[in-house]
């Protein structure tokens, strides 16, 4: 069975949730203790998102695969104690979210069939160029993050959601072209 509709999009975003919703529940800025439990309880999220989104046929969301690795990195850091990360991500703030997705873009743009918009059944030169639009929309959702820095509405709400709508606009009208395995 497979679910339709805003659900699949949203609990794609699970652990990006959890983490934002646990550091910043009392309001204001976290404390140390709060981040480093947030990112913790992020990475065990997104490990168990990886378990189950990894081995489907369809490509992972890259721009869930680079949350992922943010609540990673961080979540191992906090635990292995690797406080420089910690403090990289401290004077990152929202923009090394960001970074985590320029990194996976390109890593996906360049090494994956499916590009960094993750579209499988599509010409490979189409996907390409489609993945360098969403890189560099990446870009310019970076610069939003550095300029509006600590406001975490415009520097991280509203940058994820117009990539994540620009990604899903870019996917589907590159797999409805003519030539392409779903186009009707």
């Amino acid at each position: 069975m497979r679910v339709r509709g805003p659900a699949p999009l949203l609990i794609q975003f699970l652990p990006l949730s959890l983490f934002t919703t646990y550091a910043f529940w009392e309001g204001g800025a976290p404390g140390p203790e709060r981040w480093q439990t947030a990112f913790v309880l992020g990475a065990v999220a997104a490990v168990l998102q990886l378990a189950i989104t990894l081995p489907r046929k369809s490509p992972t969301n890259r721009l869930i695969l680079a949350a992922n690795l943010y609540l990673l990195v961080g979540g191992l850091a906090t635990v292995a104690r690797q406080w420089r990360i910690l403090e990289l991500y401290g004077i990152l703030k929202e923009s090394g979210l960001f970074a985590s997705m320029l990194l996976i873009g390109a890593a996906t743009t360049l090494w994956s069939p499916a590009g960094y918009v993750g579209a499988v059944h599509a010409d490979r030169r189409a996907v390409r160029v489609a993945s360098l639009w969403l890189y560099a929309l990446t870009v310019l959702a970076l610069g939003m993050s550095l300029v509006f820095r600590g406001h975490s509405t415009w520097a991280a709400v509203v940058p994820v959601v117009a990539l994540a709508i620009s990604n899903r606009y870019l996917a589907h009208r590159l797999e409805s072209r003519p030539g392409s395995a779903h186009a009707g």
